[in-house]
């Protein structure tokens, strides 16, 4: 898969706008990455009781693929390049999240006092396309979901 097919996908126009977080990108890589790159930006948000971890997957026109995970004890940023940006691309794709709800909700009947929040928003080019969250319900496709972004 191309960076068209997901622009396709996303229905992206292809006006370049800066994205939206380029300070992270310079930190993490020690050079310029081209900020004004059309992007696709997936930031996915779990937790519970005040805690949260944060996964971000930055899918860059050039077909790089940057994954930046913050968690409680751990900050951990990954690129990725060739087969494995492709595999990324192709897995986060298959997750169909264009097509999913945009509020996951418990059955009719149960009340968790204690549980999981958890928000997926989608970028294009800095302009949110997509946002999707949940309390104690999980779309068909969670585990990959979580694996993809690295919270467990």
């Amino acid at each position: 898969m191309n960076h068209k097919t997901l622009r396709n996908l996303f229905d992206i126009p292809p006006p370049f706008v800066r994205h939206p977080f380029p300070s992270r990108l310079l930190r993490f890589t020690g050079r310029l990455k081209r900020p004004e790159q059309s992007s696709i930006e997936a930031v996915f948000r779990v937790g519970g009781f005040g805690v949260f971890d944060v996964s971000t997957l930055t899918f860059f026109e050039n077909g790089t693929v940057l994954r930046h995970v913050d968690q409680s004890a751990l900050s951990i940023s990954e690129e990725f390049e060739g087969e494995e940006a492709e595999q990324i691309r192709v897995a986060f794709q298959s997750l169909g999240t264009h097509r999913w709800p945009i509020v996951f909700e418990e059955p009719e009947g149960v009340i968790t006092v204690d549980g999981t929040q958890w928000n997926l928003s989608v970028y294009a080019n800095g302009k949110l396309i997509h946002e999707h969250s949940g309390s104690n319900a999980y779309p068909d496709q969670w585990r990959q979901l979580t694996q993809l972004f690295c919270i467990s």
